[in-house]
């Protein structure tokens, strides 16, 4: 098959853009919120992304960077050692010797992010590939907003830069220095980091994969509570861990959210309500967060509640969570029937990405058998924003 989109034509299984993002951000959650034969679409489309020909990877880098960018390093590796969904991704070295990750943005894919989730939006109203009642046409209308900012390499910039002060001194995060006058709207230049996916210790000593567990978690908390700056992508490539420092290296900004105050606050009491096993206060923040409307069935309130209890669950119980006998995600999948015949209105907008951070968080610890102590993560944030 060939795929057509409005940034060129592909052959079977070369994809780029919102086709190939959207297929990367639906393959990496579970297999229990869409049905197994959209989900393995997906993941086919997620692992095939490819370069852009030399003509117009020298034609965006001219346009960016200007007609003498080769100048402006010491060495570049043309050939790029990974390609995403909307750019591929080189080695470069400064004349002062330093060691830089420099991402190209493919031409033509900002400008294609409508008409392929149009595109998109158009098989699904024909093909039974996800739930009726899931909000699809919501949901896709976000991932238009999500993917025009991925496509600002400005603003994943300054995204970048925001967290990097935030999490300055920070013993278990890392973020890289911008290179600013080598970053441009589809050019990001950024300092490179040592360190490996953190997918890729799932084989590693149990004590090792309950720290990184831990410290993604911590990250989560600090990111929905304290900075109110979350990156929403949970591809696990975004994160890499340094076995010399014990750090993890955060590398993508694109799809970094700003959240209000007020939804900060209300998530926090909602997750607060699930230690306190308190119903009422779990459906009144929901009500104010947009998650309900207040005239919900009780067969709704229930499986609001019940999901909101399993999100909370870990940070609830003073013992260590066992991220693979609870199996959070696959309790959430249960309730989605329930949720496609029983909502009356779609969630609030922000939901899609804390929805993706969240999930992407507890899919990696199952992942890594972790076996943590969450509460004390959670009652730290918890005191610090409540100045307890």
């Amino acid at each position: 098959a060939v795929v057509s989109t409005q940034s060129g034509h592909y052959g079977r299984g070369q994809m780029r853009g919102a086709a190939l993002k959207i297929g990367q951000m639906i393959s990496i959650q579970d297999e229990g919120l869409i049905s197994p034969e959209f989900a393995q679409i997906m993941a086919r489309v997620r692992e095939n992304a490819d370069f852009m020909p030399d003509h117009q990877f020298e034609a965006q880098m001219k346009n960016n960077l200007g007609e003498d960018w080769r100048s402006k390093f010491q060495d570049f590796e043309m050939i790029p050692f990974a390609a995403a969904s909307l750019g591929q991704v080189h080695y470069a070295t400064l004349h002062d010797g330093a060691k830089l990750v420099v991402k190209v943005q493919y031409p033509g894919v900002a400008e294609s992010i409508n008409s392929d989730i149009d595109n998109l939006t158009a098989v699904l109203s024909v093909v039974d590939l996800v739930p009726k009642g899931a909000h699809v046409d919501q949901a896709l209308s976000i991932a238009k907003k999500e993917l025009a900012y991925e496509t600002d390499y400005l603003r994943e910039a300054d995204s970048q830069e925001k967290m990097r002060a935030l999490l300055k001194g920070d013993p278990d995060f890392e973020v890289p220095k911008v290179y600013r006058e080598l970053t441009s709207k589809h050019v990001l230049t950024q300092e490179f980091v040592e360190g490996d996916p953190i997918d890729n210790f799932v084989d590693a000593p149990i004590e090792l994969k309950n720290a990184i567990g831990l410290k993604m978690l911590k990250l989560c908390l600090r990111e929905l509570f304290e900075f109110q700056l979350m990156q929403t992508d949970p591809n696990w490539s975004n994160f890499f861990y340094d076995t010399k420092t014990k750090k993890i290296k955060l590398l993508d900004f694109g799809a970094t959210l700003e959240l209000t105050e007020e939804f900060s606050d209300n998530y926090l009491q909602v997750i607060r309500s699930c230690a306190t096993e308190d119903r009422q206060a779990i459906i009144d923040a929901s009500i104010k967060m947009g998650f309900l409307s207040g005239y919900e069935s009780e067969i709704m309130l229930d499986a609001h509640c019940e999901a909101i209890k399993v999100v909370g669950e870990p940070f609830a119980t003073d013992e260590p969570y066992d991220f693979v006998e609870k199996a959070a995600y696959k309790r959430v999948a249960k309730l989605l029937e329930v949720f496609a015949k029983h909502r009356i209105t779609a969630p609030p907008e922000e939901s899609y990405a804390l929805n993706r951070k969240l999930s992407g968080a507890f899919l990696l610890c199952n992942k890594l058998n972790a076996v943590i102590p969450c509460k004390p993560l959670f009652d730290k944030v918890y005191e610090h924003k409540m100045n307890l």
